[in-house]
This record gives C-alpha cells, sequence and structure tokens, in this order.
C-alpha cells in the first residue's frame, strides 16, 4: 500500500481519522498579510508551510501546483501574450504549462517541502484538466468555449506532460479539483486518463475533489483510488471522503463513514474560532 493509502488509515496527526485542512488561502490573511504565495522562494515556503502545519495538524501537505502557473502567469506579460498568440482551444493552457520558469519554481517548491514533511503525506493538487483549460483562456484573455471530453482530453495530455516534472521529488499522491461543479456538470474522469497514466507510473495514488457532488458520480472508475465529494456516495465504489461545508467550522460533524474529510479554511474566518475546532478534532 501506498504511503498515502496508509496514511488515510493511521493518521500523522493522530487523530481517529484523517483531515486535511485546505488552508493556503487563511495562511495568506493571516500570515503574509494578503501577499501571495513565495512559491518562487523555498525557505520562505518551508516556513509559511511549516507555520501552517504547527497550526493544524494537516494529514497531508497540499502543494497547489495550479496557483504556482497562476501566479507565473500572472507577473510575466510576456507570457500570458505568448498564451494568448493562438485562438485555437487548448493553446493557453499548452503554452503556460510549457513553461519552464513555471515547471522550475514548482519543482524547487516540491523539493523543499517534501525535504521537511517528515512522516505527512505530500499531495499535488491542480484543476481538473477541463478546469484548467478554462482558467488559462481567462487569463490569456481569451474566450474558453465549451468544454468537453475531446477538448477536456487534450489538455489532460498537457496536464500529463507537466507532472513528470515532479518524477523522484518526493510527491505522495495527486488530488484533481473539479471545483463547485454539480454532479450533472462533471466531466467523466475517462476525459483525464492520460493524467491518470502519469500518476499511476509514479506510483501516486490519483483522488478527485468535486465540491458540490456526491462521491462516485460515475461509480468506481480504474485509476481513482479516492473521491472527495461534498455527500457520501449513492452506491459503493471505492474509498471516498467529504469536503466540509461551511458548517464544519460551526462544528458539524461529517459523516462517519467518510474515511477522510478535507476541510477548506475560510480565509477571514475567526482565528480563535478556527483554532478552538482543529483542537476539537484530536
Amino acid at each position: 500500500m501506498s504511503r498515502l493509502l496508509a496514511s488515510l488509515d493511521a493518521p500523522p496527526s493522530g487523530r481517529g481519522r484523517a483531515t486535511w485542512f485546505d488552508a493556503a488561502d487563511y495562511g495568506r490573511a493571516k500570515l503574509l498579510a494578503g501577499a501571495a504565495v513565495p512559491w518562487d522562494s523555498p525557505a520562505e515556503l518551508v516556513a509559511f508551510f511549516g507555520k501552517l502545519g504547527g497550526m493544524f495538524r494537516s494529514d497531508a501537505v497540499l502543494v497547489d501546483v495550479g496557483d504556482v502557473f497562476a501566479a507565473r502567469a500572472a507577473g510575466d506579460a510576456a507570457l500570458r501574450a505568448a498564451m494568448a498568440a493562438r485562438t485555437r482551444p487548448g493553446y493557453a493552457l499548452r503554452t503556460l504549462l510549457a513553461d519552464e520558469g513555471a515547471r522550475a519554481t514548482a519543482a524547487e517548491a516540491v523539493r523543499a517541502l517534501a525535504a521537511t514533511a517528515g512522516a505527512v503525506p505530500l499531495v499535488l493538487t491542480v484543476p481538473a484538466p477541463g478546469r484548467w483549460l478554462v482558467a488559462a483562456a481567462e487569463q490569456a484573455g481569451a474566450d474558453p468555449g465549451p468544454t468537453d471530453a475531446d477538448r477536456a482530453g487534450t489538455a489532460a495530455m498537457y496536464v500529463a506532460d507537466m507532472l513528470r516534472t515532479f518524477g523522484g521529488l518526493g510527491v505522495d499522491g495527486l488530488l484533481l479539483s473539479d471545483g463547485p461543479v454539480p454532479g450533472s456538470g462533471l466531466l467523466h474522469p475517462e476525459a483525464y486518463r492520460p493524467v491518470l497514466n502519469v500518476a499511476d507510473h509514479y506510483g501516486w495514488p490519483a483522488l478527485i475533489r468535486a465540491d458540490a457532488a456526491a462521491a462516485w458520480p460515475h461509480g468506481s472508475v480504474p485509476g481513482v483510488a479516492v473521491w472527495l465529494g461534498s455527500d457520501p456516495p449513492a452506491e459503493p465504489a471505492g474509498r471516498w471522503a467529504l469536503v466540509a461545508g461551511p458548517g464544519f467550522w460551526d462544528g458539524d460533524e461529517p459523516a462517519a463513514e467518510a474515511g477522510l474529510v478535507l476541510a477548506p479554511v475560510p480565509a477571514q474566518a475567526d482565528p480563535e474560532a478556527v483554532m478552538k475546532r482543529v483542537r476539537a478534532l484530536e
């Protein structure tokens, strides 16, 4: 069994159930005065994640690779111009993910965080390919157009190529995020097969996160180890987890059957209330 899946059965935090805190936005607000995550400074990045680790004792280190590339595009007008040089679908994403500067920054960030993660598994998080295709087009000032399985499949090839950057850097898993898309709007993960194949090649369990849909809406999917959803699955299909809603911070307890809880931490949440809730999970 992989280190990541083993950690779901025996959480490094010692809690009875693994809990992952998506706390970067909260950390930016409370620790960085709203400034960007220092992806391009490994020492500052390790210090930032170390403080978050001390506060939340998350059972995984979540490294938002999508944010690395978004920050690179936001700060480089020449890259945005290159992304907009062609209008065909996927060109903006292909250009963005091929950027050597962004790849190097992301690789150094992952290398530094993996070296300091200790017993806690490190999970790369990226937008699902179809979602990333839309985001990149918008960054380039282009109309993304509709996203269907074919376009998502093309995007998945670009994402898969980029993910090879992280082979051998101490990654323990890959989380694809579909964001707040309802179940009726989710593409079948088969469209992401190139990404799932790369994850399998490196021994990374692949997880899918859908914040507004029940777990496993398409049933079992080969190559997907865990589905994180807003509600339990209608039919058993494998390991599943819950993405905690806002009520979590008011004391709501996620379903006991969920093997993992992912808790997004609101950027403007009251620190005292947040820490009280975290302590209650011990």
